[in-house]
């Protein structure tokens, strides 16, 4: 896979709804010089984020349909990397947990984010663009990047 950076479903949203610091990962988007990076659960998450936001309507009625739409549209024109489920991700999430699980302190890792991480590391990715503080953190614990 070509060098890229692996951005979490709390990144990608801010890129197709607006919160208080879309503007900054707008801006990380253009200057970043590789690829963005996302896994097969991006489809899943950012679906339900959209919708989410739509029910408490942070955006309009039928809101989530069209932005999800333009994301499989981006996803389709390659604007992404798409990493596919194999068994090296769940053998690299079973790495990462028990990473996390043995460190001092233990960090916590939910089950979700060790998909994600587990598809970062077996696409041989390093660095993340989260706001998930808990992603974050079980990130730096098994030594990736998410500055």
């Amino acid at each position: 896979m070509p060098a890229a950076i692996y951005w979490d479903t709390s990144a990608l949203l801010k890129l197709y709804a607006p919160e208080p610091d879309s503007a900054r990962f707008q801006t990380l988007l253009r200057t970043q010089s590789v690829a963005v990076a996302i896994s097969f659960l991006h489809r899943v998450e950012l679906n339900f984020a959209l919708v989410g936001k739509e029910m408490r309507g942070e955006i309009s009625e039928g809101g989530a349909k069209r932005l999800f739409e333009s994301f499989l549209r981006h996803r389709d024109e390659g604007r992404f990397l798409e990493i596919p489920w194999g068994d090296d991700v769940e053998r690299h999430a079973r790495i990462a947990l028990h990473t996390c699980c043995h460190s001092s302190p233990p960090v916590l890792l939910r089950s979700l984010d060790g998909i994600h991480l587990g598809a970062m590391l077996a696409a041989g990715i390093h660095r993340i663009a989260t706001t998930d503080i808990r992603l974050r953190n079980a990130a730096l614990c098994i030594g990736l990047d998410a500055g």
